[in-house]
């Protein structure tokens, strides 16, 4: 789907959905009062949508998961993320399948020599890039915004459960705060009708989205271990009040703190935030921060930086935040800290990530 030097070719249209990473509100984002800071990443599912050879009578998508031969593409039977995300695009471009198309799915976001997964988001990314390789192609122009809720009705209908921030925080790029819809009042508007259930207003959602980090560094570690995240979420069971309140005030205040270029504040915020996480695997006996996971955390704060697990935890990646007081040397210090952090975790076991703040989408 593209020339020799890797660019599109005429007709082709291209959407990308970047990998996530949690800097505040894991567990507190699935309930309907959390708050949860989310940044996105440089790694991406890239999605290549153009139409097909005139000898070909069936439209296909193709990706690692469908093999070789890929699979034909039948809207009215959809069956997964993807084939519900092109069906539902389809509906809402008032279009239908005349023409075959190829659709190609292409992912960065594991481990490119043994396929390891790192914990960066796949599924929502996966049904974000659909939606804008396939909306561009029927001619829909799509927000930010309207890519998220497009993506979030698929994977609604495709049965996966979820707060739906890896699809928001995919869907926009940069760093997102984040409050899921209300899934009670969402659910009874898809099945309504999931064509209206886009452009209707959700209740209690909220996606507020900034280009950077207001001059701190993110810095990403891999355990090692990959865990899925919805079996660490049935095994803690769900957040009491107090726990969802604490982490939701802290990830408003790290909001702030990014607005206003504060260091001190944000690594307050992460600090805090992992106190949290640490009371709450103990009262619910799951494990949260393994040993990889408190080294990567432990050594970030040693080197005058914060840093945490992200996401469901368990394993897959913890992060960390850097950033030096303002002055002439500040940006060299944040480097040599980083450098120091990093070689660090390389002598615990624990392998730096080459990932950087994603471009807002």
């Amino acid at each position: 789907m593209s020339n020799t030097k890797g660019e599109p070719i005429e007709s082709e249209s291209i959407g990308r959905g970047c990998g996530k990473l949690y800097l505040t509100g894991e567990y507190a984002v699935m309930d309907v009062e959390g708050l949860a800071v989310i940044a996105g990443v440089d790694r991406y599912v890239t999605v290549r949508c153009r139409d097909a050879e005139p000898s070909q009578s069936v439209s296909r998508v193709y990706s690692s998961y469908y093999g070789l031969q890929g699979r034909v593409i039948d809207v009215d039977a959809p069956d997964d993320i993807a084939t519900h995300t092109i069906s539902l695009v389809y509906r809402i471009a008032a279009a239908t399948p005349e023409s075959p198309i190829n659709i190609v799915i292409e992912s960065d976001l594991d481990d490119s020599a043994s396929g390891a997964k790192y914990g960066l988001g796949s599924s929502g990314a996966v049904a974000v890039a659909v939606t804008r390789a396939l909306g561009a192609h029927l001619g829909l122009e799509l927000d930010s915004l309207r890519v998220y809720k497009i993506a979030m009705v698929a994977t609604l209908l495709a049965g996966a459960a979820g707060s739906g921030g890896d699809i928001a925080c995919s869907a926009h790029g940069g760093a997102v705060l984040y409050r899921r819809p209300n899934p009670t009042a969402l659910a009874e508007l898809v099945a309504a009708d999931p064509v209206a259930a886009v452009a209707a207003p959700w209740p209690n959602l909220r996606i507020d989205a900034r280009a950077d980090l207001g001059g701190l560094q993110l810095l990403v570690g891999w355990t090692g271990s990959p865990v899925k995240t919805d079996s660490q979420l049935k095994k803690a069971g769900g957040a009491d009040r107090d726990f969802v309140r604490g982490v939701s005030s802290i990830s408003e205040k790290l909001w702030q703190a990014l607005a206003d270029g504060d260091r001190t504040a944000a690594f307050a915020c992460l600090r805090e935030n992992r106190a949290l996480l640490q009371a709450y695997e103990r009262e619910r006996a799951v494990c949260i921060e393994t040993e990889k996971l408190k080294a990567l955390a432990d050594i970030a704060d040693a080197a005058g930086a914060a840093g945490k697990s992200s996401g469901s935890g368990g394993g897959d990646c913890g992060i960390a935040l850097v950033g030096a007081s303002n002055g002439a040397d500040a940006e060299s210090s944040t480097r040599e800290t980083a450098t120091d952090i990093t070689a660090r975790w390389r002598s615990a076991g624990i392998q730096p990530l080459p990932l950087k703040l994603a471009a807002q989408l």
